[in-house]
């Protein structure tokens, strides 16, 4: 029966672009790099739409360096560790920086959700810490409503845009008050595939029996690595959205595309700009999540390559503005380091 589970959930991952190979989906998409290799003359074009950030955060960026260019009162409470931790150690640190648990633990450099813990204890963080060279130790937002959202703003215009919106569902399950979570768990594909994430995150979880009909929130990262879906929310796009996310974003200089990864308690609050917590903001190689809920896996590359040309149109005006690219001896020696080092 296992086995029979496991095939129906290969073929699920098959069909469905989702869970294809980062390279399968962009491979496709070669061509408009190349169109913006002519266009801009500059191999690593893309490195200059951001200036503010190392390689235009294409990759290997820090992320306390990014939240730092955030105002205060948009983003959730973050410090960075770099010596290990003992359980005094942790106890004084988030009692000068007034943090208290439960909190997100995830890598100062980092991609697509690796490594990113949510500890309830002191125990779990000095655990965590004695795996990782370096992490931030970030404020849990208790929000309901956690949100992907990708904007960018032409160096020459005044009014940016949000082009893409996702919101994010975690990994769940809907009780029958007979089955346990890994039984729930392993009944449909998709949350099958996860089932390995949980027993190795949260083996108790898996013997618990959610009530009759309860909604049982499994994971609460939210990440694609971690169960989470992405659902299309480009429907709450409006031009006062676009003018909130011109308005924060201005603040942050040298900043011209990127995805804001946040939790707000209502998108009548976002639409608002109020209470908004940001706890991460990815660069050039931000994807526009909510293409990982349409109907085709064609009208995603469409919607992938109408941000791109929109990715080439910005680097180009700031290389005309002087903006350089990175040298592509670094970018190598960053390559070589970040995936090999």
């Amino acid at each position: 029966m296992r086995g029979l589970k496991n095939f129906n959930t290969f073929i699920y991952k098959f069909t469905r672009y989702e869970f294809w190979p980062w390279y399968l989906i962009f491979l496709p998409l070669l061509p408009i790099y190349v169109y913006g290799v002519i266009r801009t003359r500059k191999l690593l074009y893309f490195t200059a739409a951001n200036p503010s950030i190392d390689m235009g955060g294409f990759f290997g960026e820090r992320k306390d360096e990014i939240l730092a260019l955030i105002p205060n009162e948009y983003k959730a409470s973050s410090i960075n560790v770099t010596n290990g931790l003992t359980l005094d150690l942790a106890k004084k640190v988030l009692a000068e920086n007034n943090l208290q648990l439960p909190l997100i633990l995830k890598p100062n450099v980092g991609e697509r959700g690796n490594g990113v813990r949510l500890i309830h204890t002191l125990e779990d963080m000095v655990s965590y810490a004695a795996n990782e060279s370096e992490f931030l130790i970030q404020e849990y937002i208790d929000y309901p409503l956690e949100l992907g959202i990708l904007y960018s703003r032409m160096p020459s215009e005044q009014m940016g845009i949000v082009s893409s919106m996702a919101e994010k569902e975690f990994l769940r399950v809907k009780g029958d008050g007979v089955s346990t979570v890994g039984e729930l768990l392993q009944s449909t594909p998709r949350n099958n595939i996860y089932y390995p994430l949980v027993a190795s995150d949260y083996t108790e979880r898996l013997a618990i029996v959610p009530a009759l009909e309860e909604d049982f929130i499994v994971h609460r990262i939210g990440n694609h690595i971690k169960g989470t879906r992405f659902i299309d929310a480009n429907k709450h796009i409006t031009k006062e959205l676009n003018q909130v996310f011109t308005t924060l974003s201005n603040e942050l200089t040298g900043v011209f595309y990127g995805r804001y990864d946040l939790k707000v308690p209502s998108y009548k609050d976002l639409q608002a700009g109020k209470n908004i917590k940001i706890f991460e903001l990815n660069g050039v190689s931000s994807e526009p999540g909510h293409i990982y809920d349409q109907n085709t896996v064609f009208t995603a590359y469409y919607d992938l390559a109408e941000h791109w040309l929109r990715l080439i149109a910005i680097s180009h005006q700031n290389i005309k503005k002087g903006v350089k690219t990175t040298p592509l001896s670094k970018f190598l020696l960053q390559v070589k380091n970040h995936f090999f080092g």
